[in-house]
């Protein structure tokens, strides 16, 4: 498997999910929109929340034709982009539905690539090349806040719909870079599955869902059933962090009063770093600490930069030096707990059904962002942001229980 490929995987991987969650955050934040029009951005994320649902599609597909769907998807996502430039000027409740959608394909981009590296690779080799796919997630984090947030405000003078035409631009290049030698297969693959064309338009993909959820209904409950032992460290281990990031951008600059720029800046540069040093981090850790022992420090120095950002927050401080720390804190810590979370499920659902159960427990924790995201908007409109932060903690409890619910030696 091509390196650059997976690295390739994680950043198209990403981009879906922190262009919703970062990008648009900080575009609506900075052209004046309030928090709640921009916490309910999170209900366009409902298909990371349920993905498990039509999940078993991805289990039907042979190992030599995963890459051509992954493909496949990616072509679909690059076409939505731009459909989305012309439906968002119709209402707000379309534009909302066209974020879904994009969203759905983002999940099912998603599906199709964490399927890749449980079938394609041995437990002792995934490890290594999830470094590649989990560092090629941050670029994409890097990228969508960063660069993506540089270019809307200076070249397309914060025209939006210049930013949909450009994310469809992102795509078209994968296609073209990665596919280049296998055009023909591709293009008679998608010829054979040409009906994946309808996702593009707007609900068809309640229908998709439908059909594949209702299909596999009885089997999908059983294994359901089976996983129990895992949800509750699925369910609280990241939910507290998916929430933080979900207000993050918003803190930064509405709270913190910084520049799009300086945001971008600094949301470039230390994800970047850690994206270099976290895989040498790992091998060195791994070493010497058990993978519960990881989960608990990547815990704590999460703890203390919430603590720090509280400390920003109640003091009224514009220390930049207590800015910088309280980011690499922040951007280190949620790279380890998304390295071990993801490691560890993988590692438990070996053999059939592998894709649908990893769907399930991780999307596990997205559905109860459903509530957090809204419950701490409320928080923040009615309060203030160091009762959202206690709110972070309070939330982080569970995150420090369910690592005493894991059983390393259980797989399935």
């Amino acid at each position: 498997m091509n390196k650059f490929k997976l690295v390739a995987y994680g950043f198209l991987s990403g981009y879906i999910y922190c262009f919703l969650t970062i990008t648009l955050q900080a575009v609506f934040a900075t052209l004046g929109y309030d928090i709640s029009f921009i916490s309910s951005l999170v209900f366009a994320l409902l298909p990371y929340s349920f993905k498990f649902l039509w999940s078993g599609f991805a289990d039907s597909v042979e190992k030599e034709n995963i890459e051509y769907l992954i493909s496949f998807f990616a072509l679909l996502i690059c076409l939505s982009f731009v459909v989305l430039i012309f439906f968002s000027k119709i209402t707000m409740l379309i534009f909302m539905l066209m974020l879904f959608n994009i969203a759905f394909l983002g999940a099912c981009f998603d599906i199709l690539t964490d399927l890749n590296l449980i079938k394609n690779f041995s437990d002792e080799k995934r490890p290594f090349f999830l470094s590649y796919y989990i560092g090629g997630w941050r670029l994409s984090s890097i990228f969508a806040g960063g660069a993506v947030l540089f270019i809307f405000n200076n070249l397309f003078d914060k025209n939006i719909d210049f930013l949909f035409l450009f994310s469809s631009f992102i795509f078209f290049i994968f296609l073209n870079i990665f596919n280049f030698t296998e055009i023909k297969k591709i293009l008679e693959f998608i010829s054979k599955n040409k009906l994946y064309f309808f996702l593009i338009i707007p609900c068809t993909c309640f229908l998709f869902i439908l059909k594949t959820s209702f299909n596999n209904f009885k089997e999908s409950l059983i294994i359901f059933l089976n996983l129990k032992e895992f949800y509750v460290y699925s369910l609280f281990y990241k939910l507290f962090d998916l929430t933080l990031s979900s207000f993050v951008v918003v803190f930064f600059i509405k709270e913190l009063k910084l520049s799009i720029e300086f945001f971008g800046v600094i949301n470039t540069i230390i994800p970047l770093l850690s994206i270099l040093i976290l895989s040498h981090l790992w091998k060195f850790t791994s070493k010497i600490f058990s993978l519960k022992k990881i989960m608990l420090y990547s815990l704590l120095i999460k703890s203390i930069t919430i603590m720090i950002f509280m400390l920003l927050n109640f003091l009224s401080l514009n220390s930049n030096l207590l800015l910088l720390i309280a980011f690499i804190l922040n951007v280190f810590s949620s790279s380890f707990i998304t390295y071990t979370y993801s490691n560890y499920i993988m590692q438990s659902v070996q053999g059939d059904n592998s894709s649908f159960k990893y769907s399930i427990l991780s999307s596990l924790p997205m559905l109860l962002l459903i509530v957090s995201v809204p419950f701490a908007s409320i928080l923040i409109s009615k309060y203030n942001w160091s009762i959202f932060f206690i709110f972070i903690l309070f939330l982080q409890i569970f995150s420090y229980l369910s690592i005493n619910n894991m059983d390393l030696k259980k797989t399935k």
